[in-house]
């Protein structure tokens, strides 16, 4: 069993050193270019916009007050996942925005709803085709939010 285990680790040595032997000659060449195929998108963001990155907005007819229904997403540290600040009447509300790694930074948008007081959350995948992610509704003096699909991303690894 050592020297299996002692057999890998020169190995692993000797594969380990031949990459950075590689990564030299690379960079040490002048007419080669390098170009990086890393796709990922950083967990975290250097900045949090303070300012909603989508908004949706509709007045209440009202003579005494200034009503609307409104529904605001914020960015937060972490790229995917965001906060939804709602409003209706004098009823606020907040819910969590979570947005599956596509590759791409994400891109949230939000479109009217089919009732008058309703909006859809979603964002856009790769081929710019909307999501549809979160419903919002107000009726009743009641603001809810209804789940219409559920994303996922997995990686998978050839064995």
């Amino acid at each position: 069993m050592k020297q299996i285990t002692c057999l890998f680790l020169m190995l692993l040595g000797l594969s380990c050193s031949n990459q950075s032997n590689i990564i030299a000659e690379n960079n040490s060449n002048k007419d080669s270019a390098i170009v990086s195929t890393n796709t990922e998108i950083p967990t975290t963001r250097k900045a949090v916009n303070p300012k909603p990155i989508a908004s949706f907005s509709k007045e209440i007819p009202n003579e005494l007050n200034d009503w609307k229904f409104a529904v605001n997403v914020y960015e937060t540290k972490e790229t995917f996942h965001y906060v939804m600040k709602m409003q209706y009447m004098e009823l606020a509300a907040e819910d969590t925005l979570k947005i599956p790694n596509f590759g791409t930074m994400p891109k949230i948008e939000i479109r009217p709803g089919a009732d008058t007081y309703s909006c859809i959350i979603g964002f856009l995948d790769k081929q710019n085709t909307f999501r549809e992610y979160k419903l919002v509704t107000a009726k009743e003096d009641r603001l809810s939010v209804k789940i219409l699909h559920r994303y996922a991303v997995e990686t998978y690894q050839a064995k």
